[in-house]
């Protein structure tokens, strides 16, 4: 039976267990990525294809700290295969956190200016970032309140921290980006960004239980306790 795409979206996002708005409320992953596909599989041809486009350049695991003008370009030109602006706003929005995470990650490194403009990209960012190098926030804290806190875990080498206060952040962009979206495709984009999001956080717990269970075997054979 063939139902009307709005029909089958309500169908695909009723189906979902709902997250919570604290990512940190969030005690497991909702469901599994096979119980997600088989739900995913509701979709439309052409928006299972722009699913999938995002997911290769959002999904946790496929990001890397550094960024170079092929990855800038690489991503640019996915942005512009893409006909929804919704889809293409998340994405400008990751890169652009991206590029101003690598430009702290730069300064913190010792570099004394901004990189080429042809790696950033962004005329804006580059503007700021060129004029106000030398600031702890860039000249950027108005624009994006969060950035002194990430620059204080940078700078503090706290990198664990630093990937869970940038979980938070991510978040809350995804929450905020939901509001008026509820039984179409946009709601599930967002719900499979945040499905990642909780997956990752779970595999860095799990990583965490496993790093800490492996220094109480060491101790043991060392006759010591570690707590």
């Amino acid at each position: 039976m063939r139902y009307p795409t709005n029909c089958k979206y309500t169908m695909l996002v009723t189906s979902l267990p709902a997250h919570k708005n604290n990512l940190f409320d969030e005690k497991q992953i909702p469901l599994s990525r096979i119980q997600l596909n088989k739900r995913l599989a509701l979709l439309d041809e052409k928006d299972a294809t722009d699913l999938l486009k995002i997911e290769q350049l959002l999904h946790w695991s496929h990001i890397k700290k550094d960024i170079n003008q092929i990855f800038v370009n690489e991503t640019i030109k996915s942005i512009n295969s893409i006909n929804n602006d919704f889809i293409k706003n998340i994405i400008i929005w990751r890169l652009e956190l991206r590029i101003i995470l690598a430009a702290l990650r730069m300064r913190h490194q010792g570099q004394k200016t901004p990189p080429d403009k042809k790696i950033f990209g962004f005329d804006y960012w580059y503007f700021m970032m060129t004029k106000y190098w030398h600031e702890p926030d860039l000249g950027l804290a108005k624009q994006l309140p969060w950035l002194p806190k990430v620059n204080e875990l940078l700078v503090a080498n706290k990198s664990l921290q630093l990937e869970k206060f940038l979980f938070h952040v991510i978040w809350d962009h995804y929450r905020q980006l939901s509001l008026g979206h509820y039984f179409n495709f946009e709601a599930v984009i967002i719900y499979v960004l945040r499905w990642d999001i909780i997956n990752r956080l779970a595999s860095y717990n799990k990583e965490k239980a496993i790093r800490h269970f492996n220094d109480l075997i060491d101790a043991q054979l060392e006759d010591k306790v570690i707590w």
